[in-house]
């Protein structure tokens, strides 16, 4: 995502209005796709539920997004997947959970990468950046948590297009108010179609297509590749580096997740190990 967005801001797409149409093109990918389906859509309390998870998620987006305008897409990647020890310390605060060994640990390693994430991205000048993806991974697990609470009984791909849907009309509508921007090349509508299919409406069916083959567990594993992605694409694509000490705190930080996921995985199941499983069924993955 990360990488298309330079590429649609690089050719004079706003932020508001490269959401709008993110969110605009994903939803309108995945309507047909409902449709012919006959998946039905959720009714009552979970169709309001929804509709404030994509409020919510737009917010999200909104803090992810705009930070990459103020910070490397690696460093943006890495703090928002701050969010699995976030809803750990969150459920534990709400009494949702026990906050034991692992999450201790993981909580450790969590703030051990993020000093040595943190400390040459500060001196930098980056201040506005992290805070905008630190505000997206806090975000991220309190759209974790909430989600978690309703909606079991309703099919992902329609939990995840009332989300997405919800999002576009919202993104849309700012668009609007603030003026949109068009693409001034052709390299900037792909960018836009890119952004919109294969990093969001296909990530989402394929993300929960993979998590029906191997688990809550090694989805969330597996999910840590995600970061490790766009710092790659970065280093790649946009000429951007990583240091020794950048190095070690994204380790941490990585580590810190995909342990805290193995960790809750092997013991019984509690309310913030089902929702943190819960989540997968309808969020919009940051992939």
């Amino acid at each position: 995502m990360a990488l298309f967005a330079r590429i649609a801001y690089a050719d004079g797409v706003s932020t508001t209005s490269l959401l709008a149409w993110r969110f605009l093109l994903a939803s309108l990918a995945l309507g047909p796709v409902i449709w012919l389906r006959g998946i039905p859509l959720p009714r009552g309390r979970d169709l309001v539920g929804f509709v404030g998870l994509g409020v919510l998620f737009a917010g999200v987006a909104w803090a992810y997004f705009l930070a990459l305008r103020y910070s490397s897409s690696g460093l943006v990647a890495l703090l928002v997947y701050t969010y699995p020890v976030l809803v750990a310390l969150l459920a534990a605060l709400l009494g949702l959970d026990r906050f034991g060994r692992p999450e201790r640990r993981a909580l450790l390693a969590c703030s051990l990468g993020l000093v040595l994430l943190l400390g040459r991205a500060i001196s930098a000048g980056h201040p506005l950046g992290i805070a905008l993806a630190l505000l997206s991974g806090l975000l991220y697990a309190i759209y974790i948590l909430i989600g978690s609470r309703f909606g079991r009984d309703t099919d992902p791909l329609a939990a995840a297009w009332v989300v997405l849907t919800t999002a576009a009309l919202l993104h849309c509508l700012s668009a609007t108010l603030a003026g949109p921007t068009w693409p001034a090349s052709a390299h900037g509508w792909l960018a836009l179609l890119a952004l919109s299919s294969f990093s969001s409406a296909l990530a989402v069916a394929a993300f929960l297509t993979g998590l029906r083959r191997v688990g809550p567990t090694m989805a969330s594993v597996l999910s840590t590749l995600e970061p490790v992605v766009t710092v790659g694409l970065g280093i790649g694509f946009l000429g951007e580096s990583i240091s020794l000490p950048n190095l070690l705190g994204s380790v941490l930080v990585l580590g810190a997740a995909a342990g805290l996921a193995l960790a809750r995985g092997q013991r019984a199941p509690t309310p913030a190990l089902e929702t943190q499983i819960a989540s997968v069924r309808h969020c919009d993955r940051l992939a």
